[in-house]
């Protein structure tokens, strides 16, 4: 997965559109695109979209645990069977909640946990092992941001630490790093630079909240010509050192050992 669009709940117009996109994961949204006076249609509506036959992965993004919102979401779309549950506000606490409801209610569905409180972040390596179901991670900035009280940049400096605690929680446990959503609308060198810094932390996926960010974001998560070069040389030297009985090699003056290799391989893998 590299690419997941939110859809407002509330909005026809914007449900049909996602039909036609080539957007890995769509995520039917019951919380901060929904407006109070909206939450119940918003979710008869997802309901509905739901039991439509679709090619793509949908995902759910019910509201909090604490929200009067919340089970009546739950109860609503779980009869639907998303293909999973986003929970915003994560933290242990509220996902081991939400995972005793899905053992009370016999459901078996993957949890994706939005993190974007300080309470979340500071605590995502137990939040990890809270839930047997989780299977992603998403960085939510602009929540934790405000709770912080800093002014989100387009440079990002103010979520890097963020960005690198979720990605490292998430590669540890083997579940998916997914960026917060980048604001802007029509700038695509933007949106660019946000996903090289988000990379170079270790996100392997981007959020999206318009649909013409979603193929720029899918091309920036594959690994460009050049690294795909690079790697194809790594593992060329690499084979070389093997057949003459070397552990190392050097390769443009940088040792080419076991980890060189492995990063090299992933990236390949990363093309498909």
């Amino acid at each position: 997965m590299r690419t997941a669009l939110y859809v407002p709940g509330s909005s026809p117009r914007m449900i049909e559109k996602s039909r036609t996109l080539e957007v890995d994961v769509v995520i039917l949204d019951l919380e901060d695109a929904v407006s109070a006076g909206e939450k119940e249609s918003a979710r008869a509506r997802v309901v509905e979209e739901l039991r439509r036959d679709a090619s793509m992965t949908r995902w759910v993004r019910v509201n909090p645990v604490d929200s009067a919102e919340h089970l009546d979401d739950l109860r609503a779309v779980l009869p639907a069977s998303p293909d999973g549950i986003l929970l915003p506000k994560a933290d242990p606490e509220s996902v081991a909640a939400l995972d005793r409801f899905l053992d009370d209610a016999g459901v078996e569905v993957p949890v994706i946990a939005l993190v974007e409180t300080a309470k979340g972040l500071l605590e995502v390596a137990a939040l990890c092992r809270s839930s047997s179901r989780l299977t992603g991670l998403q960085l939510g900035a602009e929540d934790l941001t405000a709770e912080l009280g800093v002014e989100r940049t387009a440079g990002g400096e103010e979520i890097r630490f963020a960005r690198h605690q979720l990605a490292l929680a998430a590669h540890a446990h083997g579940l998916m790093a997914i960026d917060t959503p980048n604001l802007t609308i029509g700038d695509d060198d933007a949106l660019r630079a946000d996903i090289a810094i988000a990379r170079s932390c270790g996100m392997t996926a981007k959020t999206c909240i318009h649909p013409a960010q979603v193929p720029v974001a899918e091309a920036a998560f594959r690994p460009d010509p050049a690294e795909v070069a690079w790697a194809d040389r790594v593992l060329a030297a690499a084979e070389q050192a093997t057949r003459e009985g070397k552990g190392a090699v050097a390769l443009d003056g940088q040792m080419i050992d076991a980890p060189v290799v492995a990063r090299a391989r992933r990236l390949l893998a990363a093309q498909n």
